[in-house]
């Protein structure tokens, strides 16, 4: 069994790594955990019992977070995953090394993915807030509605109508719309009246599958879009989030399509986040720096199946328009 994998066999375990992830100075007895976390005291205290002998929790007469421990976890989950290596040895990058590659037509991604991005592949975006990783959807979804390819949508953090401002504003110019179709679980979310022909209550994890085979029965999709993973995760928990991700990539493949799925890097546990990398074939991290110069963004790409990747940190901007391009040589120099 992987290490990130022992960290999440119950979501009881999922929801309390999240808990201390996010309040590592937290301390409290096994009742008032199970309180907060709206648990069974008996299941929260087993759990807990394999997270103190694991070293991640320490146990006096209240739990605390061992934050020396969990780093290490950490670190053997990184190695654990040779995050940025392709291992040669599986049938799955043998055939990932036949796709096709595509060129992004983004600058600095293009760089970092000098032979291309497979143009079959399932692509987890870890960024930070304020990275971009709306425009760099927008940016392929531009893509494939311009070329008439129909994309699928799953939108959970925002409104369809703002996803497709902000998809106008990549291209510049008209777009036929009816290639791009939503499934819409956010207007459910805040008690909307959806304009969309698939609206689905985000905590109906089947009713969101369904909806995305009943478009792909009917269309031949170029590229499926999650945004973001983050809220199914807190919607229906860890492990019913993963197992839905695991049949959405399979999904992807099975339709040689493309898969963007979006993830805040920082808002759950590496483990977490580890398992949401194990099932993909790519993954692209953005993040944002406090700067002299104002916030300072990168990008790495962690981990592309069958294609050559840079796995170091590379500068860029957003322009006016909302474009990803390099850095100027001023702020560069």
């Amino acid at each position: 069994m992987k290490l990130f994998e022992r960290l999440l066999d119950t979501d009881v375990k999922a929801d309390l790594l999240t808990l201390f992830h996010n309040h590592a100075n937290l301390q409290d007895s096994s009742e008032g955990l199970a309180k907060k976390l709206g648990r069974n005291p008996a299941e929260v205290q087993r759990e807990l019992e394999d997270l103190v002998e694991l070293g991640i929790l320490k146990k006096v007469e209240v739990y605390s977070f061992g934050i020396d421990r969990d780093r290490e976890i950490q670190d053997a989950i990184s190695k654990q995953l040779a995050l940025g290596e392709v291992p040669d040895t599986t049938q799955a990058v043998s055939a990932a090394l036949q796709v096709p590659k595509l060129v992004t037509g983004i600058q600095v991604l293009d760089k970092v993915l000098p032979s291309g991005m497979p143009s079959t592949s399932a692509t987890l975006i870890l960024s930070d807030p304020g990275a971009g990783e709306e425009n760099l959807l927008a940016h392929f979804v531009s893509q494939q509605i311009q070329s008439a390819k129909p994309v699928v949508y799953v939108t959970l953090d925002n409104f369809p109508a703002n996803i497709r401002q902000i998809v106008q504003t990549q291209s510049g110019g008209a777009l036929d719309w009816s290639s791009l179709i939503f499934v819409d679980c956010y207007s459910k979310t805040v008690g909307v009246e959806s304009e969309e022909a698939q609206t689905v209550d985000p905590e109906n994890l089947s009713a969101i599958s369904i909806a995305i085979s009943d478009i792909m029965s009917k269309e031949a999709i170029s590229l499926i879009v999650i945004d973001s993973f983050n809220t199914l995760i807190r919607k229906r928990g860890v492990r019913s989030a993963i197992e839905l991700l695991r049949v959405l990539v399979a999904r992807a493949r099975q339709a040689r399509c493309l898969c963007f799925v979006t993830m805040n890097r920082k808002a759950f546990h590496p483990a977490i986040v580890a398992s949401a990398q194990d099932i993909v074939d790519g993954v692209i991290e953005l993040k944002t720096e406090e700067s002299a110069e104002g916030i300072a963004r990168s990008l790495r790409v962690l981990k592309m199946l069958g294609a050559k990747h840079l796995t170091t940190w590379t500068p860029y901007d957003i322009s006016d328009d909302a474009k990803f391009i390099q850095p100027s040589q001023s702020k560069l120099g």
